[in-house]
């Protein structure tokens, strides 16, 4: 599903933040002395050093003993190492609108690294049950999927209600259903949709995540708070719980906080753009432009073509006084995005100022 994120121009007299769309000092902590032993700690990117070996104590040595004959085990247990089952797999991806969880999905990755036996020589072990026969539910959730990718809103709405007359049970149904609804702007059926799913499955984050979502546009953001940070505590490398607590406390006048939201987020995924975009704006409303500049030039590098980051960042480095490269930044923005009016005032605005300083220093 589609998580839009949206955000809005920043003028040059006042500063509006980001909305529907890890925290130390990341320059500072980079300009740290070598010596300071605390810098990696402080600093959530490293400082680059690599860590001190631990020192090691020399083996036991162990009496020259015979050791005792073992009885051979036709079947011994191993665990096969592999990847962990992963989150993001099986719910919307940032940035993209994936399909409806296909037939009997596995809502939290039980079995992805159950331990297998090993097979003899000779011995192919037992036989792979065949495929189950898809059920009506499921069917009906599949072509809940084609509805929704071709746009028909109302027939995916409608076959999802289906789904959950025929399996009450289907926990992702419901997750399917509230963000159904939700893009129809039904965000208190969204919440309730998502509520009767996270009563089947309360394990599951993406549930949490996306009441959490309809709540915050209902306006009701410390509900969506929570919402929000019980996704997080559970989805732990997914950077969206984060990026939307972060917004939510912006809504609730507490920027700090928000930073420090953002800066979890981005320790999730350092390639999150948005999160560096939103920090950005947080730290302009608590009037630091050098970090916000920064946070900019990092967005910039994720998505060069984002006239958004090239804008804000105008506004950072017009707020340091440095106007010509505000002034480069904001024709950027317009290469990208030429009926911006409010980045073409402030472009005019930072070309009268640095005209001024010009006249100053001829003097």
């Amino acid at each position: 599903m589609h998580l839009p994120i949206e955000t809005r121009w920043l003028p040059t007299c006042a500063l509006v933040l980001a909305v529907v769309g890890l925290c130390a000092p990341v320059a500072d902590a980079a300009r740290r002395q070598p010596e300071d032993p605390f810098a990696d700690e402080l600093n959530p990117f490293g400082t680059g050093r690599a860590a001190a070996p631990a020192p090691t104590q020399p083996p036991p040595q162990r009496p020259a003993t015979r050791p005792a004959p073992k009885l051979p085990v036709p079947f011994p247990e191993t665990t096969v190492p592999g990847e962990p089952a992963d989150r993001r797999e099986r719910s919307p991806a940032r940035g993209q609108r994936p399909p409806f969880p296909g037939p009997k999905p596995d809502v939290r990755g039980e079995d992805a690294d159950l331990p297998r036996r090993e097979r003899m020589p000779g011995f192919d072990g037992p036989r792979a049950p065949a495929p189950a026969e898809p059920t009506a539910a499921e069917k009906k959730l599949a072509e809940a999927d084609r509805f929704e990718r071709a746009g028909k809103l109302d027939e995916a709405r409608d076959t999802l209600r289906e789904v959950v007359r025929l399996d009450p049970s289907l926990a992702v149904a419901h997750l399917a259903l509230g963000v159904v609804l939700r893009r129809q702007g039904d965000f208190r059926g969204a919440v309730e949709a998502c509520s009767a799913g996270i009563a089947i499955d309360p394990q599951e984050p993406e549930l949490y995540l996306r009441r959490g979502i309809a709540w915050f546009h209902l306006g009701l953001f410390g509900i969506a708070l929570e919402d929000f940070e019980e996704a997080a505590g559970m989805a732990y490398d997914d950077p969206r719980p984060e990026l939307w607590r972060g917004l939510t406390l912006m809504e609730l006048d507490r920027p700090l906080e928000a930073i420090n939201a953002y800066a979890s987020a981005i320790r999730r995924d350092r390639s999150c753009m948005l999160a560096y975009l939103n920090r950005g704006l947080a730290y302009l409303s608590t009037d630091e432009p050098r970090k916000a500049e920064f946070d900019f030039n990092q967005a910039i590098r994720q998505k060069p073509k984002d006239a958004r980051a090239w804008a804000n960042r105008g506004v950072a480095q017009a707020r340091q006084g440095h106007y010509h490269e505000a002034i480069e930044s904001y024709e950027t923005a317009l290469g990208i995005q030429p009926e911006e009016r409010g980045v073409r005032q402030n472009l005019e605005a930072a070309r009268r100022r640095a005209g001024r300083e010009r006249q100053t220093s001829g003097r």
